[in-house]
This record gives structure tokens, sequence and C-alpha cells, in this order.
């Protein structure tokens, strides 16, 4: 497995900036490191089965620890439009678009699973009976690019600047796209668990925006080991969104049909 170092910031010219004071970021060594899976959620405040879905996801989350990073998206027709009773509004134009890119859903809940196809399954999503199995299975490949993010928060203008370094282990040929997301833990607001509305309940991974195309950004550079990628994103978080619960999602991914596969994940919390 091959190293990455980047010998420092200087060298790199590589700064956040937060109002007019420069902070350097330390970056340590680069390896492709350990595969991450990602899982992406169909869900909604009116789906009745999909807290089972929540609920075995965050058992996996607590089994696979970091390696299993979850994206939940309001994107699922009807069963996501919220009640008059509801807080928010979990829908976004980029959850939609991002949710339609990945294809059909048969029912709900259901999860790509690094936007890999199962024989003998036609669609990306996935039904909750197979999620345990394909995500181990998706855990023993080796990677072959390393993805790392770095946050730098202003609690004050609330000015989230993201770093993602990209460093492949070898040359990567064809086309490959990046996603960066934002997601918000912890929300609590009205769903439907069986036949009951649950008021304080907890929703998890919330997808709130992409500071990408939702469909991914087409990385112009070559993916090799001679060089890392670094791309860079800011955004100012809504007064609403509670900067502790919320994490950036970045994944490396193909984009051009049938195969849009995610080849690595990572995630970093807003506040460190």
């Amino acid at each position: 497995m091959k190293n990455f170092t980047i010998l420092s910031f200087a060298a790199a010219g590589f700064f956040f900036f937060s109002g007019c004071k420069e902070k350097p970021i330390t970056i340590p060594e680069l390896s492709v490191g350990g595969r991450n899976v990602l899982v992406e959620e169909l869900t909604g405040v009116k789906c009745q089965n999909c807290p089972d879905g929540a609920a075995l996801l965050n058992n996996l989350n607590n089994q696979f620890g970091g390696n299993l990073i979850v994206v939940s998206i309001h994107a699922a027709g009807f069963y996501s439009v919220p009640y008059s009773e509801n807080k928010y509004d979990f829908r976004t134009p980029q959850g939609t678009e991002l949710a339609n890119f990945i294809g059909a859903a048969q029912g709900f809940p259901a999860a790509s699973i690094n936007r890999r196809l199962v024989p003998p399954e036609t669609e990306l999503y996935l039904s909750p009976s197979i999620w345990t199995g394909q995500i181990a299975e998706e855990l023993k490949e080796e990677p072959t690019i390393g993805v790392f993010v770095e946050t730098d928060f202003d609690p004050v203008s609330r000015k989230l600047d993201v770093a993602v370094n990209l460093a492949a282990e070898s040359v990567l040929s064809g086309e490959h796209r990046l996603t960066v997301l934002i997601t918000q833990d912890s929300i609590q607001d009205l769903q439907l668990v069986g036949t009951t509305k649950v008021y304080d309940y907890y929703h998890r991974h919330v997808l709130r925006t992409t500071l990408t195309q939702p469909t991914g950004n087409v990385i112009a550079e070559t993916l090799s080991p001679s060089a890392v990628v670094q791309k860079q994103f800011s955004f100012v978080l809504p007064p609403d969104w509670e900067e502790k619960h919320c994490s950036v999602v970045a994944f490396v991914h193909h984009g051009i049909d049938p195969n849009k596969e995610v080849l690595q994940a990572a995630e970093e919390h807003v506040m460190k």
C-alpha cells in the first residue's frame, strides 16, 4: 500500500480562511487506508416501516463504527411529504436529484450500498434484508483511492470551510466524480412509527445539502499516486442547523450509467 505525504502546508499552498486570520491545515501522512462503506438510505416521515430501517442502520453503525457512513435522503415520494405538525421539511432539491440519479426504488425503506448492483437485484436501492450482508462484503474490498476531509468552522459567521484530499493507490482511468454533502444528526421531529405518530422521534444522518452537484463534480485532474488532488468548498450553515450535529461526507464514485459505484467515502464532523 502506497503512502502519500504533503511535506508542509506552505509547499502545498493550502490554507483555510476564517475572517482575516489564516489557519494552516496540518495534513498527516496520507495512505489509501481502510475501506469505508457509504449507505444512502431513502426515507420519509410518513414511511411507517422506515424507523425499522433506521434502527438497523444504527445497529450496524455501532458494529462497524467509522467504517460505515450513512446518509438519509428524504426523497421517498409521498412518504417524505411532511405532516402539518412537522417542524421541518427534510426534502431538498439536491436530495431529490441525488436520489433520482441513483435510480428507482421498489419500496421503502431502501438503501444503496456503495451504489453497487447486487445480482439478482436490478436496482441499486436494496431492501433491508440484504443490507447487513452487503455491507460486510463491501468492507472486505481494498480501496483504490483514499478520501480525506478537513473542516474548519467559524461559530460567529457560521462559515464552514471544507478541504477534500484525494490520494489514489494507482492510476485510475475513466471518469470519476466527487460528491460532497452535509448531514445533520439527532433532529427531533414527528415521524410515523408503525401506525403511531411519534412527535419526539430523532431523525439520523439527514441530508441537508450538497456542496457539489448532487450527481457529483467530475474530477478533471488525473488520479495517480504521484499527486494528491485537493478540492475546497465553503458554505454558511443556516441558523437552525445545529453545528454540533452536522457532518461533512465526501465520496469518489463513477457517474456514467450503469456504473455509479462508490470507490471510497469519508466523514468528518463540522465541529471537532
